[in-house]
């Protein structure tokens, strides 16, 4: 797409430069950009059967019917969504939100002596008391060279002596990943600003010919092209309104804005707003701040109230979220990460939802022990397996409840990404992988859920195939809360539906899921529920 930008004359399209090349690039780049809009119609279905519905969801409408059918009372269950917080005031979470019952709000007072003042819903971790709050922040590449930077950058490599040797080739190791992502990003924003340029173009050239503003479908569906070369621009325009492109690139404006000017930027740091003082617990209780968009989705594919035509429904209805603010636009930052971990287990969490995660972890025995007191308190974790379409068994996604030469914790559940057909792209195409590191599959393609304000959105994600995990473990809890994390999770990988055989496209080959995940399979709400009941 190098050449489009020589497509443009001015602000006003040259519409006999529009030729068949461009516009071919252009529908397949679209194609791409918008497949998630184009379907993002299925609503939740990730709560369907498989059998009854035809579609590869969990089967959490059929897990109520049973527990309905048997009688039994759900128990609440705490599930700590450790996210970029959670909008507490959406309609579908009415009396979803915990609420700590030791606090009173604003009167500026630790009532409940737990260290952490008015956390009346949960804590955030990326703010101080003033209520300066962070929402973006670099990646933890651009840290790690940014110190290994004010180190060595102006040494030659001569110069290093053999103690430093090592911090020298860590050095130019992140170096080399910080150019190439950061290249990376900088070439795709200039295909996405000649894109916008072209649409701009075409934009422009219509309300010349049209003689308005206002370019409606009906509208440009009822003008006559004078030649091919202007019906090429009226059908590129028609199929951009069809498809939402003004709001794709709306968003890819953000996504770009975040990237280049915070992720990667070597001299942006907004830490200072963080009290870092270990003898006190940093951050506020402000859980909704900062567009939490993130959050809100996660907790709302958990526990959406379930039949109150708001919003969607979610995995569960004994799901009560416990909000914990760690993770920015960007990186989150390992003290963050276990200072959430901690505070979710003192709160009472039984379940702990981790959709986040990164190919660094410098301080990652600090997290490591924020998941073996977890372990100790009986708290099952659930986390994302990330959206690199790549092998965690190769390159890691921190943190990955690994205690040690590779000693895994047993009450932690790393998640797949699948979508809803079992075809070859059942294993979403970005899903992560693993033989050793991750281990089961949830749905995360097109997954509709609760957006801040009112309204649903969909996205795509491991991070959505997580809190479905963690609303089905609820559920097991809520049966019988005497179940232990080791046991909870046993009964979510033993009762899921086996599809070790079934071939999944993985880097332009066909392989089984069994060469993939750790437990090949599907987790069942349904079947989770019955095995808990089982065990009463």
């Amino acid at each position: 797409m190098k050449d489009m930008k020589s497509k443009i004359g001015g602000t006003v399209l040259n519409k006999r430069r529009w030729n068949i090349w461009t516009l071919t690039a252009l529908f397949l780049f679209l194609a791409t950009a918008l497949a998630d809009r184009a379907s993002a119609q299925n609503g939740d279905w990730y709560n369907l059967d498989p059998e009854a519905d035809g579609v590869w969801g969990v089967s959490a409408n059929k897990a109520h019917e049973l527990i309905r059918e048997k009688g039994i009372q759900l128990k609440p269950v705490i599930v700590a969504v450790i996210d970029d917080g959670v909008d507490i005031d959406h309609p579908d979470f009415q009396e979803r939100i915990w609420e700590n019952k030791g606090e009173t709000q604003g009167d500026g007072v630790d009532r409940d002596g737990n260290g952490f003042v008015d956390d009346l819903y949960g804590w955030n971790f990326l703010g101080n008391p003033k209520g300066e709050n962070v929402e973006f922040e670099t990646l933890e590449i651009t840290r790690l060279l940014r110190g290994a930077k004010a180190q060595f950058a102006e040494r030659a490599e001569a110069d290093i002596p053999r103690a430093e040797r090592r911090a020298y080739q860590k050095y130019l190791s992140y170096k080399e990943v910080y150019d190439q992502e950061i290249g990376e990003a900088q070439e795709e924003f200039a295909q996405f600003s000649q894109l916008t340029a072209i649409y701009s173009g075409a934009l422009a050239y219509a309300r010349e010919r049209l003689g308005r503003e206002d370019l409606s479908i009906e509208g440009l569906l009822s003008h006559v092209p004078e030649d091919a070369d202007e019906r090429q621009v009226f059908d590129f325009l028609l199929m951009a309104e069809r498809e939402g492109l003004k709001e794709y690139l709306e968003e890819a404006s953000e996504y770009f804005d975040a990237k280049l000017n915070y992720h990667y930027n070597m001299d942006f740091d907004p830490r200072h707003m963080v009290n870092d003082d270990d003898t006190v617990p940093h951050g506020n209780p402000m859980v909704w701040t900062s567009n939490p968009n993130h959050g809100t989705h996660v907790a709302g594919i958990i526990a959406a109230v379930r039949g109150n035509t708001i919003g969607v429904d979610g995995i569960s209805s004994n799901a009560v979220i416990l909000p914990v603010r760690a993770v920015p636009n960007g990186d989150e930052r390992d003290k963050d990460v276990a200072a959430a971990i901690r505070y979710a287990v003192d709160q009472g969490a039984r379940v702990i939802n981790m959709s986040f995660g990164k190919p660094y972890s410098p301080d990652e025995e600090l997290v490591r022990d924020a998941i073996r007191y977890a372990q100790r308190k009986g708290v099952l974790m659930v986390h994302a397996a990330g959206n690199d379409g790549q092998s965690n068994d190769v390159i890691p996604n921190y943190p990955d409840g690994t205690l040690g030469k590779r000693r895994s914790a047993k009450h932690w559940i790393t998640v797949a990404a699948s979508g809803p057909a079992l075809d070859s792209t059942f294993l979403a195409e970005f899903s992560n992988y693993g033989r050793r590191k991750v281990d089961v599959m949830a749905p995360g393609v097109n997954i509709r859920s609760l957006e801040p304000g009112e309204g649903t959105t969909s996205s795509s994600g491991t991070s959505m195939a997580a809190p479905v995990v963690s609303g089905v473990a609820a559920l097991v809890l809520g049966v019988n809360p005497d179940l232990n994390p080791k046991q909870v999770k046993k009964i979510i990988l033993s009762s899921a539906v086996s599809l070790k055989d079934h071939e999944v496209g993985v880097d332009g080959e066909q392989l089984p899921l069994k060469k993939l995940l750790r437990s090949p399979v599907l987790v069942s709400a349904e079947r989770a529920v019955q095995a808990a009941i089982d065990t009463l």
